[in-house]
């Protein structure tokens, strides 16, 4: 169970930020200083990435065996 909530976290949260909500940004025509929301949401989903990715090392991995 906890490998499902591993890979849900780590990678499931920043597939559905892409694959699911980027059709419906990119729609949009709202401009964050001068910058579309699609490119802004993208450059932003690089830190969600980051963020998923050390919670999944704090919550599961930090105190693991490796060996």
């Amino acid at each position: 169970m906890k490998d499902v909530w591993r890979v849900g976290v780590g990678v499931g949260v920043p597939f559905a930020a892409i694959v699911l909500l980027l059709p419906i940004l990119s729609s949009s025509r709202l401009l964050i200083f001068g910058v579309p929301l699609v490119v802004c949401w993208l450059f932003g989903c690089f830190f969600l990435t980051s963020l998923c990715l050390v919670v999944v090392w704090l919550a599961f991995d930090r105190g693991g065996d490796d060996g």
